[in-house]
Order: C-alpha cells, then sequence, then structure tokens
C-alpha cells in the first residue's frame, strides 16, 4: 500500500479503512481499532487490536494503550499486562497503581504529570496554618479522590481560612497493609518507625480501599468511596467532636462516666447543669449526656453538613480547647515507635 495512502487513513471511512484492514494493511488495522476506541465501542475495537498488537508500531502500541487506560478498560490493560505486551508509558504506570505496586514501579515523570508524590521528602508544613495534615493513600482511586477532597476544602475551608493545611497527596503502596477489619478501616502503623516523617505535621488522612471512616491517635482512615460530608465529619474528631448516636459500649465506659465538658459537643451532667440550651443525646446510655442542638447535626448524621453554630464551636475548639488535640506522633510514641523526624532534608520514599 502506497505511504501517501496510508498517511491519509484518517480521513477514510470506517467500511474503507475494514476493506484495508481485511487486506492485512496494519496501520488501516490500527487506525480502525481507535476509531472504535473513540466511538465507546470496545468489543469491536479488540477484535482488530487483539492479534495485531504486537505487529503495531510502539508508538501505536502506547497510544492505544493510553487510551485503554483513560478509558478504564481494566480487563484489555490486564490482558496486555498478562502476555508482555504491555508497554511503558501512562498505560503501565496506571496499571501499576490499580495494583498497588511498590512506589519503585512509579516514575517521578508520572507521579508529577498526575500531581502526587512518592515520597514525604519536601514536604513542608504551613506555618500560617493551625493543624498541617499529611495525605496519603495506597491505591489509584485514593490519589484522586484525595486531590478532589482538597480542592473542595481549599475551595471553602471550614471552620475558617488557615485552620487545616493539607499536603500534597503521597502514594505509600502497601507498605502499612491497610484492610477492613469488622468492617473498620485500619492500617499497621508499626511501620511507620521504618521512615522519616516531616516536621511540623500534625494528623494524616490515610485513605484505602475499604473499610468504614474513623479516627484514631491523629490518623483518619477514610476509604476512597466516601464522600466529602465523612471527610469533614472525620476532620472534627482531630479537634476532639464526639459522634452525636450512640457511642460504642468500649467508649461509653470511660467517657460517659466522666462529667461536664468532655468535648466540644458532649456534656455529661452528673452533678452539674448543662449549658442552657443544650438538649438530650443519645450518645451516652445513662441520660446524663447532652448535646448543642436538638437538631440532627453532622456529627450525628454526616451528610447534614456543618450548621453555622457547629462551625463557631469549632473554632472556639481551635481557639481555645478543651483538651490538647492528639497528634499522629503521640500516637506513634504511644505504640513504643520513635520514628525519625526532618526538615524534609533526607529523601526515602515509600517502597515494599
Amino acid at each position: 500500500m502506497p505511504n501517501a495512502l496510508n498517511t491519509q487513513l484518517d480521513t477514510l471511512s470506517t467500511l474503507q479503512l475494514r476493506r484495508l484492514a481485511e487486506l492485512k494493511n496494519i496501520n488501516a488495522t490500527y487506525q480502525l481499532a481507535m476509531r472504535f476506541l473513540q466511538k465507546g465501542d470496545y468489543s469491536a475495537a479488540q477484535l482488530w487490536w487483539q492479534t495485531q498488537f504486537d505487529s503495531f508500531s510502539p508508538l501505536q502500541q502506547q497510544r492505544l494503550a493510553d487510551h485503554l487506560a483513560a478509558d478504564q478498560q481494566w480487563q484489555a490493560i490486564s490482558m496486555l499486562w498478562r502476555s508482555g505486551q504491555l508497554p511503558n508509558g501512562n498505560a503501565k504506570q496506571s496499571w501499576y497503581l490499580r495494583q498497588s505496586m511498590a512506589t519503585a514501579n512509579i516514575s517521578p515523570q508520572y507521579a508529577e504529570q498526575h500531581q502526587f508524590v512518592l515520597s514525604l521528602n519536601d514536604l513542608k508544613a504551613q506555618p500560617q496554618c493551625h493543624f498541617n495534615v499529611l495525605m496519603m493513600t495506597d491505591h489509584a482511586d485514593g490519589i484522586a479522590t484525595l486531590k478532589l477532597f482538597k480542592q473542595r476544602y481549599e475551595s471553602k475551608p471550614e471552620p475558617s481560612i488557615n485552620s487545616f493545611c493539607f499536603s500534597e497527596v503521597v502514594y505509600v503502596a502497601n507498605q502499612f497493609q491497610c484492610n477492613s477489619s469488622d468492617n473498620v478501616l485500619q492500617c499497621d502503623w508499626y511501620q511507620a518507625e521504618d521512615y522519616t516523617w516531616p516536621a511540623g505535621f500534625d494528623f494524616i488522612v490515610m485513605m484505602s480501599e475499604q473499610g468504614s471512616a474513623n479516627v484514631r491517635g491523629g490518623i483518619m482512615h477514610i476509604n476512597s468511596t466516601q464522600p466529602y460530608a465523612v471527610f469533614l465529619h472525620e476532620l472534627m474528631h482531630f479537634n476532639g467532636f464526639e459522634d452525636e448516636y450512640t457511642l460504642p459500649t468500649q467508649k461509653q465506659q470511660w467517657l460517659c462516666q466522666q462529667q461536664g465538658h468532655v468535648a466540644p459537643n458532649l456534656f455529661i451532667a452528673r452533678q452539674l447543669k448543662p449549658p442552657i440550651g443544650w438538649q438530650k443525646s443519645i450518645a451516652c446510655n445513662n441520660n446524663l449526656a447532652y448535646k448543642p442542638s436538638p437538631d440532627w447535626s453532622i456529627m450525628q448524621y454526616q451528610l447534614m453538613g456543618l450548621s453555622e453554630q457547629y462551625r463557631q464551636l469549632w473554632q472556639k475548639q481551635i481557639n481555645q480547647p478543651l483538651t490538647k488535640p492528639v497528634r499522629f506522633l503521640d500516637y506513634f510514641a504511644f505504640l513504643g515507635l520513635k520514628p525519625s523526624i526532618t526538615m524534609a532534608s533526607t529523601k526515602h520514599s515509600f517502597s515494599d
């Protein structure tokens, strides 16, 4: 087939391309497969590229694979990977992330292009913020979700500007072995001692694939399918807010036995009168718990959103805390860990 015709294949009709492809014109086969991909007809596209993929030029292979990855055709990408045909490039990098492979497999150029980082190196706390938060994840969807959460928060900071600053998203692969235990997301933080952590950060947001959200020891565990409202709810836990639905029995055994303001939104009226306007709460089963409002709040039903009353309570707690917030380094110390702290002068990637 003349070269002039090959350079004009994209102007031909699908029927004309099909006829050329049936005559074993590889460029026509490639153009036909790409045309079906662009139309979203993935089955028809695969009929043309699957048997001829090795005959395509390296650039054609990369473009086709990148198109499959961009359209999240992971079954096709998996097939190319298993057969050893998946070319280097964005498709392979995307596949590595989908498999939560070690950071050593992810190129720094790809990470920079997609706006995430592969280590804690060069992360710096923002001094203008009350609290600085490390944003970490072990999978591809977590990268996208954390970036969206960060953008949304920065478009409307709560409870006010400079309350929280969030780091770039850090991909940590499976280093902390996060999983869902009894439907609760948890991670193995004993691994933290093997890494160097940037100074000036207070909390961690760790996003994995499954398990209900929770905060423990200055670390938010949240999965990538949960909405921003849940993220905001959990963020308030960093500052000591308690859930306003019935608390777990184990927590009630110590928290509900206290009295007075045990949280910004929880008052235990043993021998004290509750603040004016506060209402009975179901958080404790002892009929002595009170909450600020008779209405449901973000701490009782996450999708309610943040009311002005609770925004003010949150701001007051930041400015005049009832208790000192628990930082993640406090939790590491509780676990008996002594990780290194740096001002981002030591490079240390998260790798398995």
